[in-house]
């Protein structure tokens, strides 16, 4: 991800994936399943979730919440935005939970593929499976990506989970709009890595997760900062 930056990943294990020094996977996509593949309680699922977007988005929204069998409806909203905690950074090697916020653009595109990721992240599939998942989806046209704009917002940042209490411990990525932006570029934008040291809230494009490879792009948009 554009100026994500994350140091030694650290391993959040829970009862159902407890785990040796010597059984500590290799590679930094598998570390970050095993640390994204909790079930937390589900009333801090859902505060996680909803977190993610505005306040007066909250009430109405649909909520989807993780389980052994993956994400599944815990609230029918009425608002046209729907939120779970997006677990598909392990795909780019980083142990980040995701609440993320779609409006009705994003249910019919990028929310599918997500929950298809939570469902084999749950069944123990490997990251290869998962992506392999993802493309034939999208060749069958199971997947499709958004045609016009819209709005996903991640107002909490990609954040670790303790996965005993549910407590943030670290924000990898600070809070964000993501908005959708097929077949835009970095570049387009004026973003650079010079640029983005002097300020880190440059809008940029990120398509590194579920559907990256297909055109599923957001550019990302950090509020609140100042240039220098």
């Amino acid at each position: 991800m554009p100026r994500l930056h994350c140091a030694v990943l650290t391993l959040l294990l829970c009862s159902t994936h407890a785990a040796t020094a010597q059984d500590a996977p290799a590679d930094p996509a598998t570390a970050a399943m095993v640390a994204l593949n909790v079930v937390l309680p589900q009333a801090t699922e859902v505060a996680l979730a909803l977190s993610a977007a505005p306040p007066h988005l909250r009430a109405e929204a649909t909520v989807y919440a993780y389980g052994r069998q993956g994400f599944q409806q815990v609230r029918a909203g009425s608002n046209g935005f729907s939120r779970l905690v997006n677990r598909d950074a392990f795909l780019y090697g980083v142990p980040a939970f995701k609440p993320t916020c779609w409006d009705v653009a994003g249910e019919a595109t990028y929310l599918p593929v997500m929950l298809l990721v939570g469902e084999m992240l749950a069944a123990g599939r490997s990251h290869r499976d998962i992506r392999d998942a993802i493309d034939a989806g999208f060749a069958s046209g199971r997947f499709k990506r958004p045609t016009t704009g819209g709005v996903a917002y991640m107002l909490a940042g990609d954040v670790a989970v303790d996965p005993t209490t549910g407590q943030v411990t670290r924000q990898f990525f600070a809070g964000h709009y993501m908005f959708y932006a097929v077949g835009s570029t970095s570049a387009q934008l004026g973003f650079s890595a010079e640029a983005a040291r002097r300020d880190p809230t440059l809008p940029s494009v990120f398509a590194g997760g579920a559907g990256g490879s297909h055109g599923l792009a957001y550019i990302i948009a950090v509020p609140g900062g100042t240039s220098h």
